[in-house]
């Protein structure tokens, strides 16, 4: 069994893959980042999209209840900050945050720092499960 994450890559992912794409000779892909990343530069919006296969335990607790009813907040509602969501879901600020910063370190949310607040924005647009 495979766990497909779609996602958005962050700016900083964008740049790092057409780096390894100048490297490898890889001219098609290296068009599309560029693009991409340009689009960003211009826009401030990133939409290059990739499929990656996650841990099964990361799958395990992308399931879990709290997790959906975060990510499920997070794709309704942008630009609030951690505490702004602790406060509407009814859980602690450092619940919430470690949360975040699970799904950070696996790509699943972007973690933006403006001043003093984290703002989450959601990178995820699918997860498939084959069989």
């Amino acid at each position: 069994m495979r766990i497909i994450i779609r996602r958005r890559l962050t700016p900083e992912e964008m740049l790092e893959r057409i780096g390894l794409a100048e490297m490898s000779g890889d001219s098609e892909r290296l068009s599309d980042l560029i693009e991409a990343y340009m689009a960003y530069e211009e826009e401030g919006e990133y939409s290059y999209v990739v499929e990656e296969e996650i841990p099964l335990t990361l799958a395990r607790r992308l399931l879990s209840a709290k997790i959906v009813e975060l990510l499920e907040f997070l794709r309704d509602r942008e630009g609030l900050c951690v505490s702004e969501i602790a406060r509407t879901l009814n859980r602690s600020p450092s619940n919430v945050y470690n949360d975040l910063k699970l799904l950070a370190d696996y790509n699943v949310v972007a973690l933006e720092r403006r001043g003093r607040r984290t703002i989450p924005r959601l990178l995820v647009e699918e997860l498939r499960i084959a069989v």
